[in-house]
């Protein structure tokens, strides 16, 4: 985990220099581009000094909040046995967010009017499957990571099963997304976004007959 809390450290870090050079760069009036519909369409848009200061201390608090779960989990051993997948989440959540800042803030700074945002998105977003599904397959069953259900809450087995399907499916979903990125027009995303639903939907069904066909299963 000291990997990761430097890794983590560093990319915070980059989204304060960041947010450093957008000040100087960026007029103090000015509204940045913050979302985009699946098209590439920016939708949504917020005042310099919101993204400025907003996302680096978004960043702070989620890091924060994973390193703090071995502390506040019920089921501490299972979480250390999941270490893999709780530094792959901080690691990936902390640098997705630091690649749609730097996506958001420097094409402002630089005064280009449309930033290539949803493109990078989705390859970040890949790479965050891809490697966050291999931890899920591994994992231990806790109430903060992993593929948390009633049933994979209250049997080994269901979480087990569960949790090795569906980090599979996460993998393939990200590995198809980037593939989609690389051949496919603006709209990838809506096949993106249909996908990871339905790796989520199938992960699900899975634990409940993973569950029901557990004699060792408890009542959630």
């Amino acid at each position: 985990m000291k990997t990761a809390i430097w890794i983590c450290g560093l990319a915070i870090a980059a989204m304060a220099g960041i947010s450093i050079y957008g000040w100087v760069h960026i007029p103090a009036d000015a509204t940045l581009a913050r979302h985009w519909n699946l098209n590439g369409v920016a939708n949504g848009f917020s005042p310099r000094n919101h993204v400025l200061i907003g996302m680096p201390v978004v960043a702070i608090v989620l890091a924060l909040f994973f390193f703090m779960i071995p502390a506040i989990d019920p089921r501490p051993e299972h979480v250390r046995r999941s270490a893999g997948l709780l530094a792959a989440s901080a690691i990936g959540v902390t640098t997705l967010l630091a690649v749609v800042h730097a996506g958001i803030v420097l094409p402002a700074a630089r005064g280009e009017a449309s930033p290539p945002l949803p493109g990078i998105t989705l390859y970040a977003v890949s790479i965050l499957l891809i490697l966050i599904g291999n931890y899920t397959a591994k994992s231990r069953s806790n109430f903060f990571l992993g593929i948390r259900t009633p049933w994979t809450l209250s049997s080994e087995h269901a979480w087990s099963v569960a949790n090795r399907t569906g980090g599979w499916l996460f993998v393939l979903t990200g590995a198809g997304a980037a593939a989609a990125g690389l051949m496919m027009g603006p709209s990838e995303g809506y096949l993106v976004l249909g996908a990871g639903v339905a790796a989520a939907v199938v992960s699900v069904l899975v634990s409940y007959f993973a569950w029901r066909g557990d004699p060792e299963r408890k009542t959630p």
